[in-house]
């Protein structure tokens, strides 16, 4: 039985990286934030305050749904990608099996009218947090594009961080692109 449990230790990396690529869903999904929470499903929000062991540990054991959002601590898509990495492994330790746990990556997202909209949005918010004085660059979190393209570069995002979902946190007026947005991600 000890020897069960301890192959996924002794597995080399390349065949854990196999196994957790084997475990996912076949393809990432997106949905709007707001749309995705369900109230028959346990819940962990991993932000920068919720970041330790124990927390972890509880998320693996008990969640349905696991949220990560971007911050200080997660500021790029390899910091989120190297979490879920520990959250896979924290989920086959105590037994259960990676399907059974969703993994939703909540990112903020601006619907521009075209191009030269959206870099015209992200140097604004690029210059509104040069000023704000924070520890790390949220505006490159941030998916900014044209309706058309924002699913896709949020799916995009997913197969890089490793999660089952990316949930796009309408900014703004964006709010009002919800159902269209919906629509095309579902």
């Amino acid at each position: 039985m000890a020897q069960h449990l301890l192959a996924p230790l002794r597995a080399t990396p390349a065949a854990r990286t196999a196994a957790r690529a084997a475990a996912r869903p076949a393809a990432p999904t997106v949905e709007v934030a707001a749309s995705s929470r369900r109230d028959d499903a346990t819940e962990f929000l991993l932000d920068a305050d919720a970041l330790d062991p124990t927390t972890l540990a509880l998320a693996a054991a008990r969640a349905d749904v696991v949220r990560i959002v971007h911050s200080a601590a997660l500021p790029t898509a390899a910091a989120v990608r190297a979490l879920v990495e520990v959250l896979e492994d924290e989920v086959r330790a105590v037994g259960r099996d990676r399907a059974d746990v969703r993994f939703v990556l909540e990112v903020e997202a601006v619907v521009a009218h075209d191009d030269a909209d959206a870099a015209r949005r992200r140097a604004a918010v690029a210059y509104a947090e040069a000023f704000a004085a924070l520890t790390w660059s949220p505006s490159t979190t941030w998916l900014i594009a044209p309706a058309g393209r924002l699913t896709a570069d949020a799916t995009a995002l997913a197969a890089r961080t490793g999660v089952d979902t990316v949930a796009l946190a309408l900014v703004g007026r964006s709010r009002g692109y919800a159902a269209t947005l919906a629509a095309v991600a579902g």
